[in-house]
């Protein structure tokens, strides 16, 4: 990893946060454990870390031996595998993501949501329902996003699901219209379906079989069902 100055301490806990807490490294493996193995999905799901650097975090990490470059075909790219050490960092990652849901204030967080990650999360948790037809499309309007990007369709084609960034050109099922924050709340479980539809940060129209219960094939994050304590109870970032 980075050079960095150690703590001077044989705690394991030391020894932990000089390999584990340089910036971007438990995203990076976050990413890792929820699926990502090129360079581009992990870069996805950290669309702020520049290029560079997330080379430099994969290299430093291989080095480390929580992951290891697998060759893909006789194309010349790879794909990032975790090792046995990098695997055994799901319980922490976990454990970081409960008590963040926990305990964590959001509003900071919220002040801009990047649509790229939040549609990247959703790639993850939409599911196929069996009432759903072979071919079902969402159509997204985030009312806040610039205007070049307000518009997605996520497309279900027989067990293909994909986002699509431009109208893939078939009959719409279900149109969504919402602010990306308001969408985040959602997914995150912070906010209920009924209070973002009162307060007008989210609509929905579509077949009622999809429209009462969205969440049960658009998913949500895994920390959803974890609930935020009192306001006056959360840690403040920033």
């Amino acid at each position: 990893m980075t050079s960095v100055k150690s703590y001077g301490q044989f705690c394991p806990v030391a020894m932990s946060t000089e390999l584990l807490c340089s910036r971007w490294t438990l995203l990076i493996i976050r990413e890792l454990l929820s699926g990502s193995t090129s360079f581009n999905d992990i870069r996805r799901g950290v669309p702020l870390i520049s290029r560079t650097l997330l080379s430099s975090r994969l290299k430093e990490l291989e080095s480390a031996r929580l992951l290891r470059r697998v060759p893909v075909g006789s194309s010349g790219r790879c794909a990032y595998r975790l090792t046995a050490a990098g695997e055994g960092l799901e319980s922490v990652v976990n454990a970081l993501g409960e008590w963040g849901q926990e305990w964590i204030e959001p509003e900071l967080a919220l002040g801009e949501v990047n649509y790229g990650y939040l549609l990247w999360n959703l790639r993850r948790t939409v599911r196929r329902v069996s009432d759903m037809p072979r071919r079902f499309v969402a159509r997204f309007e985030f009312t806040d996003a610039p205007i070049d990007n307000r518009h997605h369709w996520l497309l279900f084609d027989g067990e293909d699901i994909d986002i699509c960034h431009a109208d893939p050109g078939f009959e719409v099922n279900v149109w969504i219209e919402c602010r990306l924050r308001t969408m985040a709340e959602l997914w995150m479980g912070w906010i209920s379906l009924s209070s973002a539809l009162e307060d007008g940060g989210f609509t929905i129209d579509g077949p009622p079989e999809f429209i009462k219960q969205p969440f049960r094939w658009l998913g949500q994050s895994r920390h959803a069902g974890t609930p935020k304590l009192p306001r006056e109870a959360r840690v403040v970032m920033g």
